[in-house]
């Protein structure tokens, strides 16, 4: 259990299982070009030239102050924006867990930890974008 809330009707549970569909429904609109994988950027060949990197994908989901805390580790498409698909993953999760949910969102993190070139070599790399940062200035909106 993520959190819960109690009101006249009773008690609303939202679980990390709903967290983990809405972020797996907003990298539906960048599919091909950012994936989920783990904090160490470290992915196995075999799981690159199968596609497989949701299999080793990691995220942090947390309440701080009663607000909910997302970040992801993904790898990107060399030649691809990673501003723009991440700002993208971003506001989709955003104004799916506000809409939907109706729950308070304190921030969203994506770390890039690698990108993938068309011969499938992961090179590392070591970027974070957040969402504050990017409504801060005005490069995306929700």
């Amino acid at each position: 259990m993520l959190t819960q809330s109690n009101n006249s009707l009773g008690a609303l549970t939202i679980s990390r299982q709903i967290i983990d569909q809405i972020v797996e429904h907003a990298f539906e609109s960048v599919e091909g070009k950012l994936w989920l994988a783990n904090y160490k950027g470290a992915v196995s060949d075999v799981l690159v030239k199968i596609g497989g990197f949701d299999a080793i994908a990691e995220k942090k989901v947390e309440m701080h102050d009663d607000k909910l805390y997302v970040k992801l580790y993904v790898i990107s498409r060399l030649g691809e924006s990673i501003a723009e698909n991440c700002g993208i993953v971003m506001q989709r999760i955003a104004r799916d867990v506000t809409e939907m949910l109706e729950l308070p969102l304190d921030n969203i993190e994506i770390a890039v930890t690698g990108t993938v070139s068309k011969n499938k070599n992961i090179v590392k790399r070591d970027l974070t974008l957040d969402l504050r940062e990017m409504l801060n200035n005005r490069t995306i909106s929700l």
